[in-house]
């Protein structure tokens, strides 16, 4: 709700301001937003719902000059915390307290310093794009998951409609890798408890 509300505070001063030129309003999602991931099960619908806010304001804002980004990154690594956490959300104390599944699931993909991710999302927000993936996979996925997502580039949706039959096999080869680390894990614990 934090993100709407400040939305819901902010419009009506960006509505009514004097220099008519583009404005930007950019949403924090995360990859979790894109497709969900065991143990996020709160955490990715709370990222999922940022998508929807965003493309349905990307729609009623257009007439006003007023552009939506939503931004899509990894796990991130703040500054101060040698810990990995995640943007806005997840704390230290809550990626000790995530499932072991999770974590395992985590370590292969590699995190991204912040400063990375807001380099990335401040040229993205300049360049008008309505989706920000910070990586290469987070490209991937974007492409795999662009469905009716606003596409302002007709270079980007060309790529899109070209590769997403594609870059949807890659993501259901990740999914599957997913579910086989989810099925040893369950098959190993079960184990050790028989024993």
């Amino acid at each position: 709700m934090g993100s709407f509300n400040v939305i819901k505070a902010a419009l009506p001063l960006m509505k009514d301001r004097k220099d008519k030129g583009p404005a930007s309003i950019a949403l924090m999602s995360s990859m979790a937003g894109q497709a969900g991931i065991y143990g996020f099960a709160a955490y990715s619908a709370t990222k999922f719902g940022l998508r929807g806010l965003a493309e349905a304001l990307q729609q009623e804002l257009l007439v006003n000059n007023i552009h939506l980004s939503i931004i899509f990154p990894p796990v991130t690594e703040t500054s101060g915390i040698e810990q990995v956490e995640f943007i806005s959300v997840l704390t230290f104390e809550a990626r000790e307290r995530m499932p072991e599944i999770t974590k395992i699931i985590l370590e292969s993909s590699p995190g991204m310093k912040a400063e990375e991710v807001g380099k990335i999302t401040i040229q993205g927000i300049k360049s008008g794009s309505f989706s920000i993936p910070c990586r290469l996979d987070g490209r991937a996925v974007a492409i795999a998951t662009a469905g009716l997502s606003p596409q302002t580039s007709f270079l980007m949706a060309s790529i899109e409609v070209v590769f997403a039959g594609l870059f949807r096999f890659v993501a259901l080869l990740l999914q599957w890798r997913g579910y086989e680390i989810i099925e040893k894990y369950n098959y190993s614990h079960k184990k050790q408890q028989v024993e």
